[in-house]
């Protein structure tokens, strides 16, 4: 399992990116995982369901199992970090695409579009290892991508992106 970190300001794309490069993945018979990471405070089960409703109680872990679909409900601790997900959980895949973390350990791809106004995050963020825009970039941070060895792409050119994660896996 390799996972990828896909980081970038808020409504650069990141979402999108995302499900695009599964699509491709897949295609090729990749088998792949996601993971979204909020540094945001937010309730993820509905008050007032059954499953909310166990948790208050104090119920840990809860799952909520339908005909399609399930989910396992944990609380955040020291315990059920991120990376600890990813070794439980993620172990039968080749690739885990993981939106945000931007703290994690794992290679960054960074998406960047000019519209949001601010700077690319390569030059504070380590692990940077691509940058996927359509956008010019500043001769700023141009430079900063050829001295930091950052692999760039076009984001209408996701088959490369795709080849280049691979060529790390």
């Amino acid at each position: 399992m390799t996972p990828f970190h896909i980081i970038g300001h808020a409504d650069c794309g990141k979402t999108t990116l995302i499900a695009d490069l599964v699509r491709l993945l897949v295609e090729k018979g990749i088998r792949v995982g996601s993971m979204k990471h909020s540094s945001h405070v937010h309730e993820l089960d509905k008050p007032g369901k059954d499953s909310f409703c166990h948790r208050q109680a104090g119920a840990v872990p809860v799952s909520m199992v339908t005909e399609t679909m399930s989910a396992v409900y944990l609380p955040r601790t020291p315990e059920y970090t991120p990376q600890k997900l990813l070794e439980t959980f993620y172990g039968q895949v080749d690739i885990v695409l993981i939106e945000g973390w931007i703290a994690g350990p794992h290679d960054k791809i960074e998406v960047w579009r000019k519209t949001v106004g601010r700077r690319p995050l390569f030059s504070s963020i380590q692990q940077v290892i691509a940058l996927v825009s359509d956008d010019p970039l500043s001769q700023e941070d141009a430079s900063g991508v050829a001295r930091q060895k950052i692999q760039s792409f076009k984001r209408s050119d996701l088959c490369c992106v795709v080849e280049y994660m691979l060529n790390r896996v």
